[in-house]
């Protein structure tokens, strides 16, 4: 009896977790739930730290974006936004100012120069597609501090 009891309550416990990640799931991709600036514009945070960039969300609907970016780091970071070449970071690189070649790229915006402990921000259109977020002072690019995002068509 007890081993049968220990089934049911396995059981039991196992059927509510499903139900409860299978709730969670819904919840996070739910459209109505993104954050929305005051301008309308869909609020994407990134965090950019010890050259790593990393937005709280790697989709988003296509149209106005506002990217906050604050910088949790000891040194000056930037932030580019840039419409990908492929679906890799497959960007123009000079390795002999260790840069993204930024005449040689389709550059939507970017908050430049964001001091330690600060935050700026840029709201940009952006059409359906994958994006690059990097850092393209000297090194940080090549030093890993890159992420892709999605800008998916809205369902306007």
């Amino acid at each position: 009896m007890k081993r049968v009891l220990r089934v049911v309550v396995l059981v039991s416990l196992l059927s509510l977790s499903v139900v409860t990640v299978s709730s969670c799931a819904k919840v996070a991709a739910s459209p109505s739930l993104r954050q929305i600036t005051a301008g309308g514009a869909t609020l994407v945070n990134v965090d950019v730290n010890s050259y790593i960039i990393t937005p709280n969300t790697l989709a988003v609907p296509a149209g106005k974006v506002t990217f906050h970016v604050s910088n949790r780091d000891a040194i000056v970071h930037e932030m580019l936004v840039v419409h990908a070449q492929s679906k890799s970071f497959d960007l123009p690189y000079d390795f002999s100012i260790s840069r993204v070649v930024e005449n040689q790229i389709n550059k939507p915006g970017e908050v430049p120069n964001i001091e330690p402990n600060a935050s700026g921000d840029v709201t940009l259109d952006l059409p359906p597609g994958r994006y690059v977020l990097l850092c393209n002072l000297v090194g940080h690019f090549q030093a890993g501090m890159h992420t892709l995002i999605d800008v998916l068509p809205s369902d306007n």
